[in-house]
């Protein structure tokens, strides 16, 4: 069986299998502003929590978790968030799978996947997102003065 489908959620006696699924279910039934705004929005959310379980949460070895960087890397050079103009769960979510990997990279590692970086840096400075995660430290001089400045 596949990890995706492993999950069901029961809620009035209606269950809701597969993570992303479970999700979607989760984010109509509340008022969070990190959900679906049109189908292609839909579509783009889809397709990055896929991604995220299938590749992020699957990267166990060290050329695994380079290559994911350094695809991320590259998607996000030109975007602030991985659908749209705003946050999103997609967001999120991978910042969460992300959170133990960001946390042991190198300071070189940081400033290889600079866009990674920002994304990373910009999303965790939501303190509701993070909680009582400590922050990942992108306080090298190069990050410094690419990396948008914590508000």
């Amino acid at each position: 069986m596949h990890l995706i489908n492993l999950y069901t959620r029961v809620n009035n006696n209606q269950s809701t299998t597969g993570i992303i699924n479970i999700v979607f279910s989760l984010l109509k039934e509340s008022n969070s502003h990190l959900g679906v705004v049109d189908a292609l929005n839909e579509a783009q959310i889809h397709q990055w929590l896929e991604y995220a379980l299938v590749y992020v949460a699957n990267a166990s070895n060290s050329s695994n978790v380079q290559l994911v960087l350094k695809e991320l890397n590259t998607i996000l050079a030109t975007k602030t968030y991985l659908v749209g103009t705003q946050l999103t769960i997609a967001d999120v979510f991978l910042y969460y799978l992300l959170l133990n990997i960001m946390n042991n990279l190198s300071n070189l590692d940081k400033e290889t996947y600079l866009n990674v970086s920002r994304w990373f840096d910009n999303i965790q400075q939501d303190r509701k997102l993070s909680q009582k995660n400590k922050l990942v430290d992108f306080s090298t001089i190069y990050l410094a003065n690419f990396v948008p400045a914590r508000h």
